[in-house]
């Protein structure tokens, strides 16, 4: 029985015959450059010509083939690339079950090494204009080429079909997951015209029968249906030729094998370029997801969730910063464990094929944790068990799916549904990160009731309770009743909310639905919730939020549920592109943890204690004001006034008895008497509340004094984004600087304080230390 290694490399031998043309006799397989320990082998060589294979020259193709089945790792390859540079070829294949990588070895000490498109066909290969046109065929050239034809098959579906450029984009991505499913099942390297031909016949249909349109929707429909992507009776709204059209543009790229970098930036410029200004609101600028995604530096484990998820920025960059920190580990454990098989095979004589396959086993055994369609691997269960994030808007939220595919996968905790209420793994306590950028301007009212519409629907299919109940347990099946308990009672959504409910945080029962609250913040309250217990969020507010007078009973309701652990203002322009005028901040908190819960408490009820010990003679001058009130500021009728109290409170009370007193009370009334009374019981009011507020106040400035931990404030001057959209290395971003110093500060708190306090001047020392 052949081993999974040779059945690969057998298996891309016959593509490169049947594909590219080559002959059998113009390859030769395991081969070595010399004998002995310093011995490099080629899976695949590949001459310029049947007669130059023969004569054992003018080598140009070096193929390394492996059966993994994990995203290309030149490093990996190093045989290949070895034998390549020992016999002078110019190209090198790195293959595995999962993709192919093509590139170019420039000669020299160490030499370059740089990835190319394809490499050439066998008629190509004596063709010097066509090697120069392969040769400049680079990954950045890919890239932008990509994107250009993303954009060229935007603008035809707008023009052929009239339509939108919501409703083109709808349609490309159809046809772009209809690439990628039938490139993903492996049936044809490429989606092409002849592969279209192929498919056709197969159905026994012509093809120029449209019908095969409909049954290739289905086949992709049937293949992405656990993803949610597409409603039961969609359709694709192309003629057939649009679609040929399309497909022969996007030919030369196959989305299945095309790097993960090439693809998904590509595609991310082109939602750039297509929807800034008609879906600018779902878009974050890549400068300030990068820099919150590295304020809050995701770990292996951690379940991040994005409630407002757009086109999906934040959970790809988590995705790329949790799958680029993988990568960095397992090539240091593999690099040490092939260094220890080194010296094994060194001091026990191993032979070199004896090294070479135990180097091969080290590199299977640790990359397959990066291999995210094994459900063992780590990879995969970063992807799959550890992203999440919704969005009300179902073009969004096809689109950050779309968008997570086209980074590598990651894509199925994402879902059509608002955000501010539960589906699949998105419930209260999951997450240890929340990243988002909530919607701002928009308010929730009363009228906006839990499963009435479908992106408040509540799940009811058996099947996926069942899923679910047996992947997240009791605490989702506790949070799943209770969406079903407010769907059946048709409550509001204001009203699961403490800040949705008068009095704030008030049991349901005991207080009023609100009117509405705006959207933002509700979020606020929503990304908490979601938090366990010492989970850190970053979200994007409004800077009113952090310093409207009006709104300081909201940064108090935070304040008692969580740490600030940094502030950094952004520029007004950051968001212009996308038509928002609002000046932002982003804000990075930490949910308490129970001892810091358990902290807070203590420390309020110190601070009342206190408060309450302060202002004793105030509430007494209170009390008296009371006092001269009830008795109309007369002592005359004191006495007369509390018999008539202490009758009104007796346990067996004589109505007679107290009529008679209150006639007698009301004729010794004088003109004036009453007005004074109400006089004094508004001062007395005025007085109290003014009490309350002075206590609530020095209790938190207390609990404050109690509890008080240093905060980071930074302010960006600028943010890696100009005012229209751009972005680049070219333009000025102070971003990456304010990380670096807030880890120092995380990690060296009072040194850093030191260093901050000695760079400023007097007056900006006092408002450091007030910080």
């Amino acid at each position: 029985m052949k081993k999974p290694e040779e059945m690969v490399r057998q298996e891309f031998i016959y593509r490169l015959h049947t594909q590219w043309k080559f002959p059998l006799e113009q390859m030769r397989q395991e081969v070595r450059t010399q004998r002995g320990r310093g011995a490099t082998r080629a899976d695949v060589v590949i001459a310029e010509s049947v007669e130059a294979a023969k004569q054992n020259r003018d080598w140009r193709i070096v193929v390394e083939t492996k059966a993994e089945n994990i995203p290309i790792r030149a490093d990996d390859y190093g045989q290949g690339e070895s034998y390549a540079r020992a016999v002078g070829a110019e190209f090198l294949v790195m293959h595995n079950s999962k993709e192919t990588a093509y590139c170019r070895l420039i000669p020299g000490a160490p030499g370059e090494r740089i990835e190319i498109t394809r490499i050439p066909q066998a008629h190509e290969l004596g063709d010097a204009k066509r090697l120069e046109e392969i040769r400049q065929s680079t990954k950045t050239f890919t890239r932008d080429e990509f994107q250009r034809l993303l954009f060229e098959c935007h603008s035809i579906l707008r023009d052929n079909h009239k339509m939108d450029p919501g409703a083109a984009f709808d349609e490309i991505s159809k046809i772009l997951f209809i690439k990628m499913a039938y490139e993903r099942q492996g049936t044809s390297e490429i989606f092409t015209i002849d592969r279209l031909k192929q498919i056709a016949a197969v159905g026994l249909l012509k093809d120029d029968d449209p019908a095969i349109l409909t049954q290739m929707f289905d086949n992709t429909k049937s293949f992405y249906r656990a993803d949610q992507l597409f409603g039961k009776n969609e359709s694709l709204k192309v003629s057939l030729a649009t679609f040929k059209r399309i497909v022969s543009k996007l030919q030369k790229f196959n989305l299945s094998d095309t790097g993960d970098d090439v693809k998904g930036i590509a595609f991310e410029r082109f939602l750039g370029q297509t929807f800034r200004g008609e879906l600018g609101q779902f878009f974050t600028p890549r400068p300030l997801v990068d820099f919150m995604v590295e304020m809050l530096d995701p770990e292996e484990g951690e379940v991040v969730c994005d409630p407002a998820s757009g086109t999906g920025g934040f959970l790809i960059r988590v995705f790329e910063h949790l799958r680029e920190r993988l990568e960095r580990e397992i090539q240091v454990e593999k690099a040490a464990a092939s260094e220890q098989a080194e010296k094994d095979a060194e001091a026990e004589g191993w032979s070199d094929d004896q090294l070479v396959a135990r180097l091969e086993e080290i590199q299977a055994t640790y990359n397959r944790h990066l291999d995210v369609t094994d459900k063992e691997a780590r990879l995969h269960k970063i992807a799959h068990n550890c992203i999440f994030g919704t969005d009300a808007e179902a073009r969004a939220a096809r689109t950050s799916k779309m968008n997570m595919i086209m980074h590598g996968d990651g894509h199925g905790g994402i879902h059509y549904h608002d955000g501010l209420l539960d589906v699949n793994g998105i419930f209260e306590e999951n997450f240890n990160i929340v990243l988002t950028n909530p919607p701002f301007g928009a308010n929730v009212g009363k009228d906006q009731i839990v499963g009435a519409t479908e992106q408040t629907r509540v799940e009811l299919d058996p099947d996926i309770l069942r899923l679910y109940r047996r992947r997240y347990g009791r605490k989702w099946e506790a949070a799943h009743d209770r969406m079903v308990q407010a769907a059946e009672e048709r409550r509001t959504i204001l009203e699961l909310f403490d800040i949705g409910r008068d009095p704030i945080a008030a049991p349901p029962e005991s207080s009023k639905v609100r009117p509405n609250r705006p959207t933002e913040q509700l979020f606020i309250e929503r990304c908490l919730n979601l938090l366990a217990k010492g989970g850190r969020m970053g979200i994007v507010l409004p800077d009113g939020i952090l310093n409207n007078p009006s709104l300081a009973w909201l940064r108090e309701y935070v304040e008692g549920r969580a740490r600030l652990l940094a502030v950094v203002s952004v520029p007004q322009d950051v968001f212009a592109s996308s038509k928002a005028t609002v000046k932002t901040s982003l804000v990075f908190l930490q949910r308490f943890t129970e001892q810091q819960e358990q902290e807070w408490e203590a420390a309020l009820e110190t601070g009342r204690a206190e408060a309450a010990s302060a202002l004793v003679e105030q509430r007494q001058e209170v009390a008296d004001m009371r006092r001269r009130a009830a008795i109309f500021d007369r002592d005359d009728l004191a006495d007369l006034v509390d018999e008539i109290s202490a009758l009104e409170a007796a346990t067996k009370r004589d109505p007679v008895a107290i009529r008679g007193l209150k006639t007698r009370l009301k004729e010794s009334l004088l003109p004036g008497d009453q007005k004074r009374q109400k006089d004094l019981d508004r001062q007395a009011l005025a007085a109290e509340r003014e009490l309350d507020r002075r206590e609530a106040e020095m209790t938190r400035n207390r609990a404050r004094e109690l509890t008080s931990y240093p905060v980071f404030m930074a302010e960006a001057e600028s943010a890696g984004i100009t005012s229209t959209g751009e972005t680049g290395l070219h333009v000025p971003n102070d971003l990456p600087e304010i990380v670096a110093a807030y880890r120092r500060f995380k990690n060296e708190k009072a040194g850093f304080a030191e260093e901050v306090s000695r760079s400023l001047s007097g007056a900006e020392q006092q408002t450091a230390r007030a910080i």
